[in-house]
């Protein structure tokens, strides 16, 4: 298997369904290590993977858990050292969201609503489109966002400024 390392100094691995980790993934995957890792010996018991992966929003089945555990604990110990633990953890952290790629998605979207061109909302049209969204949501929960989105208090919602800062 063939491993690069982050600028952290890290073996990220760089297998089929892994992917390369950025230093905030790296940080939360070396946190939730040191969490378990409470005698400070460098590694972790398989036994607590499962844990940690549910903590990273994934649920295995014992036999599942058992196979990943098998392909990363090379050594057989029954313990993972870091690097066996990121490379087995890379297959399951969400990669990070390409910002530039949203931000050009949300303002073709803001723009589609912007009919005039003027570059905002009213705010009653921008709660208008968020029923149109999900009629599910409350009225209050509608005023939560709209407030946080113009909070100028303009009566406005501008992508630039109020709306894509927000998010």
């Amino acid at each position: 298997m063939s491993d690069t390392m982050s600028d952290a100094g890290e073996s990220t691995g760089s297998g089929a369904g892994k992917q390369e980790l950025s230093k905030d993934q790296l940080k939360v995957l070396r946190d939730a290590f040191n969490a378990f890792d409470k005698e400070k010996t460098g590694s972790i018991s398989t036994d607590v993977v499962g844990t940690i992966l549910e903590l990273l929003g994934h649920k295995l089945s014992e036999e599942e858990l058992d196979e990943v555990i098998e392909e990363y604990d090379e050594d057989e110990s029954g313990q993972l050292e870091f690097d066996e633990f990121v490379a087995l953890a890379s297959n399951y952290v969400e990669p990070e969201e390409d910002y530039d790629a949203l931000r050009k998605e949300l303002r073709e979207v803001f723009m589609m609503y912007d009919k005039d061109a003027k570059g905002y909302l009213p705010v009653e049209e921008f709660k208008a489109i968020l029923r149109e969204l999900d009629g599910a949501v409350p009225e209050e929960e509608l005023d939560d966002i709209v407030d946080e989105i113009d909070a100028d208090g303009s009566g406005t919602v501008d992508f630039e400024g109020n709306f894509y800062n927000s998010w």
